[in-house]
């Protein structure tokens, strides 16, 4: 077993323990302001750029619209919108993708 190979397998072993554990892992972000958020890395299905939203009419307040992410259709929610600190025409390149209670969304 090559280094890189034992050194995965610790770091899953060790997020395996800590799962079974009080603790808790937080993946802080910004939206753009001087407040810091955080989630459960354990809600994280990835990170990663954001691709074409594509807008849908009557969408809740917050709802941007859907993106296909592997084949899949799912819901793009703007956290800023609900949190009040959405900046006109700013853009975010980086998207959180999450699943909760078995429905994913970005």
């Amino acid at each position: 077993m090559s280094a890189t190979d034992a050194s995965l397998l610790a770091s899953v072993d060790a997020r395996t323990k800590l799962a079974g554990s009080n603790k808790m892992e937080i993946l802080l972000f910004s939206l753009g302001t001087r407040e810091t958020f955080g989630i459960n890395v354990f809600k994280v299905r990835e990170v990663s750029q954001t691709p074409a939203i594509t807008k849908t009419p009557n969408m809740p307040f917050g709802v941007q619209g859907v993106l296909s992410l592997r084949g899949n259709i799912i819901p793009v929610i703007s956290l800023a919108r609900f949190v009040g600190s959405e900046q006109s025409g700013r853009k975010f390149d980086t998207m959180i993708v999450t699943e909760f209670n078995k429905s994913t969304q970005a």
